[in-house]
């Protein structure tokens, strides 16, 4: 996925810790009155992903939009294509390309495609008898259109555990980005089903190396609504833990899903 959690503080703070609450107080009185069993969420809509591929020959495709809102910068995703094709049972080819619309202090900086995002996953232990648990690796790479600078490469592992009743998930990948500092992220997942409803919820974080730092730690909670079982509406919300000027301190997102 091409999330790229920047920065966000909050001209609009009240109101945004407003629809943060309202989401949070829908998704636990959905929980309370309809909750049947938990079982472990996929990516999109959260930021982590699962080791989860499409299958041979499948494809799996997403059509999101995306908010992320600071006190000097709000990015747009106005659209985002994130293709995945799946090769045999256990690997996984992605593509992702956003448009984005860019602001800055009020005033549009930029406007269109602003780079690819080419991934490979890897399911190296698939519920295996030793482990019980579903283990990938996800390499990622992101090329800016405009220039070499701002190139990123990520190396993730995902790891995946489902008990009688309950699943996690878990993410952590270390980040090369060129002109800054290398740093990690991390995160952890939970989703409970509800038929063909999920309602989702992770913790999600970037480290940086030096000095040890949790610099991004943030919220996010969502649902997928299975509508068939090739098409699939979601959305989420998420809000900092820290509040900066620049970093991302509101996140949303919205999207379909088709599985082909």
């Amino acid at each position: 996925m091409v999330y790229r959690i920047q920065t966000v503080s909050s001209k609009s703070k009240s109101s945004m810790n407003s629809i943060f609450k309202f989401s949070l107080l829908f998704i636990c009185i959905f929980v309370l009155f309809f909750s049947k069993s938990i079982y472990a969420q996929s990516s999109p809509p959260l930021i982590l992903n699962d080791p989860g591929t499409p299958g041979p020959g499948n494809w799996e495709i997403n059509i999101m939009s995306s908010l992320e809102h600071s006190t000097v910068n709000d990015e747009w995703q106005v659209i985002l294509f994130d293709i995945n094709y799946g090769v045999g049972e256990r690997t996984q080819l992605m593509v992702g390309l956003p448009y984005v619309v860019d602001w800055e202090d009020g005033v549009r900086n930029f406007t269109g495609f602003d780079g690819m995002e080419l991934g490979i996953k890897y399911r190296f232990l698939d519920q295996s008898e030793s482990f019980g648990s579903d283990i990938s690796f996800y390499p990622k790479i992101y090329f800016p259109f405009e220039g070499k600078v701002g190139r990123k490469f990520i190396l993730p592992l995902e790891w995946h555990k489902e008990w009688s009743d309950f699943g996690l998930t878990a993410e952590i990948g270390h980040v090369w980005v060129q002109g800054e500092s290398n740093k990690w992220e991390v995160g952890v997942g939970i989703a409970i089903f509800l038929d063909r409803v999920k309602l989702l919820g992770e913790w999600h974080t970037g480290v940086s190396e030096a000095p040890f730092d949790l610099a991004e730690p943030m919220v996010n909670v969502g649902l997928s609504w299975e509508l068939s079982e090739k098409f699939s509406l979601y959305f989420s919300v998420g809000k900092s833990l820290r509040s900066h000027e620049d970093q991302t301190n509101f996140w949303s997102l919205g999207g379909i899903q088709f599985l082909l």
